[in-house]
């Protein structure tokens, strides 16, 4: 049973959004709904969210405000942004989604958004890898994984919080990770395009600052590599 947030002011699309979502998923998706921020915060104060569906503009508030506290609380919660304005599609790239979904075509969209989230929750249990250190082996989940650097005979693996040095060759890790939205930059990088912040023409750059260089003879294909992966959903 996977725990669903719905956050929407308009209180006819959140019945409508409600109905559809449990007549297609009764018994897996148990359904929360709040008709602003202040009412979505204190429902994750008590409840682990899963997948959250979550209208943008809210009187003023915005849905993306309430989305990047769900990416720092809940890091692996789906993001689906329902909305009535297309021009909000370039600003919910700050955060961590999944689906970007307008209200006129909500009937035809937010099944397939609803089921990619369940998808990716699924494959998620078991979406890890084994990586070799010096004296053990790690099994990480791919999604805490940052960015990955090649120094010497070695590659530091970078986490959000830490680092460690593993002896894995950098093309064998890539071959795994190149279909989970990773991206090779940098003969001596590769990238989770899922934890970037920003992109400038020669560098990546992650939330809290840290910064992966873009090399010249990867700055097409990592570019477009990250064009396909941001436009999905949308």
């Amino acid at each position: 049973m996977y725990n669903v947030l719905l956050c929407d002011d308009n209180e006819v699309f959140l019945s409508e959004t409600e109905k559809m979502i449990t007549a297609e998923y009764k018994g897996i998706l148990n359904v929360t709904v709040s008709k602003t921020i202040a009412e979505a915060l204190a429902e994750i104060s008590e409840i682990n969210m899963d997948i959250a569906v979550l209208d943008i503009e809210m009187d003023k508030e915005s849905g993306i405000d309430l989305a990047r506290i769900l990416n720092e609380k809940f890091p692996d919660c789906r993001i689906i942004y329902l909305t009535n304005h297309i021009s909000y599609a370039s600003d919910v790239y700050s955060t961590d989604h999944t689906y970007f979904v307008l209200k006129d075509d909500m009937d035809k969209n937010l099944p397939r958004a609803i089921e990619k989230a369940v998808n990716e929750k699924e494959a998620q249990k078991n979406d890890f890898i084994t990586v070799s250190s010096k004296d053990r082996k790690r099994v990480l989940k791919i999604c805490d994984i940052l960015y990955c650097e090649r120094t010497g005979r070695t590659t530091t693996v970078f986490l959000k919080d830490e680092s460690f040095v593993s002896l894995e060759n950098l093309d064998r890790l890539y071959d795994v990770l190149s279909e989970k939205g990773f991206t090779k930059c940098h003969k001596s990088f590769i990238v989770n395009m899922d934890k970037v912040s920003e992109i400038f023409r020669n560098k990546y750059v992650f939330e809290g600052g840290k910064e992966v260089p873009i090399s010249r003879s990867f700055s097409d294909s990592t570019k477009t590599d990250f064009a396909k992966f941001m436009c999905r959903g949308v």
